[in-house]
């Protein structure tokens, strides 16, 4: 896990659409408890494999373009994937970044919404190198985790919260 944290520290640095500013640091920290929830699920890719590097990538350019995107049509595909998953105590807020429940609600509206059948949305996903195959990557390696909590009888969304106070860049 410290080596794809590593990773994905430089992977933030290297990237322009994902940089880390300091406006942008506590962002960080959301992918992290993300990569240390989906290990503690024994549902991350091996570490060195080239899959592993495309889920950090997928997490760090969908949050890129969920906090970042100026596109109409991929702000509204976000909007109304978050608008669909509110609660009590409302929707997730994009500016929280990829938390596990924007996450989940994000992956839950592709499913029935994908971005290819949305007018004019992967222009704007394009802009931050996000593809279909990002989508069934985090899908996949999310729905994992997720399923092997549950059976171990955690809850994922409670799991990332406390892993996410935990993580540097708060």
């Amino acid at each position: 896990m410290r080596r794809l944290l590593a990773v994905l520290l430089l992977s933030l640095v290297a990237h322009p659409a994902a940089s880390i500013a300091s406006s942008s640091q506590p962002l960080v920290g959301h992918i992290m408890a993300l990569l240390s929830v989906f290990e503690q699920a024994d549902a991350l890719p091996t570490e060195s494999s080239p899959e592993a590097n495309a889920l950090i990538h997928a997490l760090i350019q969908t949050q890129a373009a969920l906090t970042k995107s100026t596109d109409q049509a991929t702000r509204l595909w976000f909007s109304e994937a978050l608008r669909m998953a509110e609660k009590p105590g409302g929707p997730p807020i994009p500016s929280d970044a990829l938390s596990s429940r924007t996450l989940e609600a994000i992956l839950t509206y592709a499913a029935l919404h994908p971005p290819a059948d949305t007018a004019g949305m992967l222009p704007g996903l394009r802009q931050f190198n996000v593809g279909e195959s990002d989508f069934e990557l985090m899908a996949r390696v999310y729905r994992r985790a997720q399923s092997r909590l549950t059976t171990a009888g955690q809850d994922l969304h409670s799991l990332y919260e406390k892993e996410r106070r935990t993580m540097p860049f708060r």
